[in-house]
């Protein structure tokens, strides 16, 4: 394997997203497009000069259509539906224009909300310790009622705006809708050098200087009259989850409870290494190499998270590297010449380096609000069963259940493995990255009610609006 694309490899973060392609009447296709069209979206993916070339142009993209494929007329739209190598189900918009036939393949996303929406929505902007970030966001509550329990939603790791981008879906936007509708106060904010907030983007910044956001987040609300102020918590999926776990430690007397969702247990180090092999796996890769290319790797990630300067660190990787056995070198393609410097540059950007060093445990060992934790079975970006273990012993050995609520002694802790599930809490084949796209799932109604329930009954709280 090229040990560039492997390096390349290493740099996938929580949040990566794969774009990859997956008979009704011309009248029931036109009703089906209608109900989505509100959320659907349309996406291009070829054009054909024929329509002899239809059928092979599909077939080539390894597509089989389930309907008959006609031909739409000129400036006319035709739908119909197909299932690509991974047996998701697709649609196909197919458009005729000066004699060209445009392709396009409509992503639909039913859960995203559609106006008029039956609760109220705030654009805000609130203060963080460094006075360049200044964070924009939405905050949502209901129409009737209130002070609410409120609700802040702190993204995974990468670049997010404030609905939570991912393979088009906007993941934190359908949290947010749902938790207002079921009663909550929400706030949900582009991170740092996102959107409309200052402040350095990922990799700049460092997981410290998200949390201290997410903190700024929870005093904003509690200063809003909409919010019970002695009732906010914190929600975050992926890295969020553990930011979560951070201001529960750290700010025990501020946070009243914290969720986390596909959230680490373990080291960072541990983790990136895990989450690689896991991704490789899952792409059938040849167990050899999986192994292989995890030893080299681990190395570098013990160099990244070490002490050394950043001039010393990429000193430290060139040598590792060039001290492989040329059987190793040979197995992962390494050039004669070695790895240009540039290929190690994101192991050593801030917000990487501190990840690896991060010990979920540290946080999670002093957290005495109460505790809600889910996983997907199918996560291959945080891997469920190793990371589960590791946090079930850090909040004092809870016992990890498939939908069953557990309490521990000292404060209410509630850890729930859901098997069919991906990384994103969509229903999933595989749970591999590439399915994200294809999946018209945002999150599983599954997930949403466990969260929504546990903290309604947590917060003594009931639905405000369907």
């Amino acid at each position: 394997m090229d040990i560039r694309k492997t390096i390349m490899w290493m740099l996938l973060v929580f949040w990566t997203g794969a774009a990859m392609a997956a008979g009704a009447s011309d009248k029931s296709a036109a009703t089906v497009a209608a109900s989505h069209q509100d959320t659907a979206i349309k996406r291009y993916w070829f054009s054909v000069d024929a329509a002899s070339e239809l059928k092979s142009a599909f077939a080539k993209r390894q597509v089989q259509l389930t309907g008959a494929l006609t031909l739409p007329a000129e400036g006319k739209t035709l739908q119909i539906d197909g299932v690509g190598s991974s047996g998701i189900g697709s649609h196909f918009v197919i458009e005729q224009k000066a004699g060209q036939f445009h392709v396009y393949a409509e992503r639909r996303r039913p859960q995203h909300p559609k106006a008029p929406l039956p609760y109220i929505t705030q654009e805000v902007v609130f203060d963080t310790a460094s006075p360049e970030v200044s964070p924009v966001g939405t905050f949502s509550y209901p129409a009737q009622g209130g002070p609410f329990p409120a609700v802040v939603l702190v993204a995974g790791t990468g670049a997010h705006n404030r609905d939570g981008n991912v393979s088009l879906h906007k993941t934190l936007l359908v949290l947010a809708d749902h938790l207002t509708r079921q009663g909550f106060a929400v706030l949900r904010y582009d991170k740092r050098g996102v959107g409309l907030t200052g402040g350095a983007a990922h990799p700049a910044s460092t997981t410290e200087d998200y949390a201290a956001d997410a903190l700024a987040a929870v005093r904003f609300l509690k200063m809003q009259p909409q919010v019970n102020s002695q009732q906010v918590g914190v929600l975050g999926h992926s890295e969020g989850g553990l930011i979560a776990a951070m201001l529960a430690a750290q700010a025990p007397t501020e946070v009243s409870f914290i969720v986390m969702l596909a959230a680490p247990g373990l080291k960072g180090v541990e983790l990136k290494s895990a989450q690689d092999a896991a991704a490789r796996r899952a792409d059938a890769m040849p167990e050899h190499l999986v192994l292989a290319n995890q030893q080299q790797e681990r190395q570098l990630y013990d160099i990244a998270a070490s002490s050394l300067s950043e001039h010393q660190a990429l000193a430290a990787m060139q040598a590792a590297t060039a001290a492989l056995p040329q059987t190793t070198k040979t197995l992962l393609d390494i050039p004669p010449q070695g790895i240009p410097d540039w290929a190690y540059q994101t192991l050593l950007t801030p917000w990487f380096r501190r990840f690896l060093q991060l010990d979920p445990a540290e946080y999670l060992t002093r957290v005495q609000c109460p505790v809600l934790v889910l996983q997907g079975g199918k996560d291959v970006q945080v891997p469920a069963t190793a990371n589960l273990q590791r946090i079930s012993e850090a909040l004092g050995n809870v016992a990890v259940q498939n939908g069953i609520s557990v309490q521990d002694g000292s404060h209410k802790v509630k850890v729930l493995l859901l098997p069919e599930l991906n990384h994103l809490l969509q229903q999933a084949k595989t749970g591999g990255v590439h399915e994200y796209l294809l999946l018209e799932q945002t999150i599983a109604p599954l997930a949403l009610d466990h969260i929504s329930s546990w903290l309604q009954q947590l917060t003594k709280t009931s639905p405000t609006t369907n």
